[in-house]
């Protein structure tokens, strides 16, 4: 299948079963034109987690006294609604290790938006999956860090990970769920044919995969020697397009170059209500427990390196922004706050 009838077979079923989400999320390309933020907002609502996967990001989060709750999201949820947003992603941790999980979902009002959730798969029964689309889940969004299953269960250090997330993308899929593959890819795993049987797997099944190259951050804090490199960028383009089920988030889609996309087109929120422009930069644009999120939305907006379009994703490629900004959280309670990085010239 061709990448433009992907995005079609996601959009007609979107169209079907959520048609006011539908209508929000026709209108993202218009108001990426006129420059109008419409980020996907990924939370993680909770860091408890039932593995300790070697390059967790979350690893290296200060705790803080107040957390978010239902209730918190529920507001989130409002204020995303009447900025015109139309995208969670429900992450963590492991999502499936929440005990309020059912509220969680509901107080992200799910008839308003387009609901994804990242999650290992170890938990998702068939009985699970079927609940959790009963609830108004859309997607899947399952950790496969390697198509040789003794390489991912050494990397999630648990025997029969592997196969828990394949039996998990078959069972959403059972369920009426979209499947996304997560892997990530490092400088040392790149260019491997294990890749392409991923991307077979995946095409095979009408699953997609998203690739997400690795950051120097969490457990993998200061180690750019897993940064990818360009002949490793441009493998994964050539292998995009013999396989257009491989995705990254700097490719175009949808019609749409958002490049690298911080803040205009996604947002991260930590357990402790901290938003930063993405899951792998840990550095705070303020806290929803303190701040509006349109008020950060524009403070974000601000930061020149957010701002202005780039081809490269700021977190993972771009030694640059890396080294200036990036590593200045090295070594400190995370997130650290916008103000300690970036300075008057930083600002637009």
């Amino acid at each position: 299948m061709e990448e433009k009838e992907i995005e079609n077979a996601k959009r007609e079923k979107l169209r079907r079963e959520k048609p006011l989400v539908f209508e929000k999320v026709v209108r993202i390309a218009e108001r990426h034109q006129r420059g109008v933020a419409t980020p996907i907002i990924d939370i993680a609502y909770s860091y408890a987690c039932n593995l300790k996967c070697q390059h967790c990001t979350a690893a290296r989060f200060a705790k803080k006294s107040r957390i978010l709750v239902p209730a918190d999201l529920r507001k989130l949820s409002d204020e995303a609604h009447a900025l015109g947003l139309c995208q969670f992603c429900i992450s963590g941790g492991e999502p499936l290790l929440f005990k309020d999980l059912d509220e969680v979902i509901r107080a992200l009002q799910p008839d308003k938006f387009h609901l994804a959730m990242s999650t290992n798969g170890h938990f998702m029964t068939k009985d699970m999956a079927r609940h959790l689309k009963g609830l108004g889940l859309d997607k899947v969004k399952i950790s496969l860090d390697d198509y040789d299953e003794q390489r991912h269960n050494e990397n999630r250090r648990c025997e029969g990970a592997y196969q828990k997330a394949i039996d998990a993308m078959l069972n959403a899929k059972e369920a009426g769920l979209s499947v996304v593959i997560q892997t990530v890819v490092t400088h040392q795993n790149c260019r491997s044919d294990r890749l392409f049987g991923m991307a077979r797997f995946a095409q095979e099944h009408g699953f997609t995969v998203d690739i997400l190259i690795a950051r120097a951050t969490g457990a993998w804090e200061g180690k750019h020697e897993v940064l990818i490199d360009e002949e490793d960028a441009e493998f994964l383009r050539k292998a995009h397009e013999q396989y257009p089920v491989l995705h990254r988030d700097t490719f175009p889609a949808y019609g749409m170059d958002k490049g690298c996309g911080c803040v205009d087109s996604t947002l991260h929120v930590t357990q402790y209500g901290d938003v930063t422009p993405c899951v792998y930069i840990p550095i705070s644009l303020g806290s929803l427990f303190e701040e509006s999120l349109a008020d950060i939305i524009k403070r974000g907006q601000r930061i020149k390196c957010f701002k202005k379009y780039s081809p490269l994703c700021l977190s993972g490629e771009d030694r640059t922004f890396i080294n200036t900004y990036m590593a200045q959280s090295y070594g400190k309670p995370l997130p650290i706050p916008w103000t300690a990085v970036f300075s008057e010239d930083d600002l637009d």
